[in-house]
């Protein structure tokens, strides 16, 4: 089942559990009502790690103008 939110596959996000840019991969689960996502970490030397996060942990990059 998947819910519906603002987060879209492939765009950079920031992470707040880690201050780290993250790329959402796609929505895998949802846990209470909370849709999670695979993200992918970039981490030093290109190492990629990938992760599941919850949606409310991602933040756009840039501010969405209304």
């Amino acid at each position: 089942m998947k819910v519906t939110n603002s987060i879209k596959r492939g765009a950079n996000y920031l992470c707040v559990k880690f201050g780290d840019v993250v790329t959402a991969i796609e929505q895998v689960a949802v846990v209470k009502g909370l849709p999670m996502w695979e993200v992918e970490r970039q981490m030093g030397s290109g190492v990629r790690k990938r992760l599941i996060v919850s949606a409310r942990s991602l933040m756009p990059l840039e501010p969405s103008i209304a």
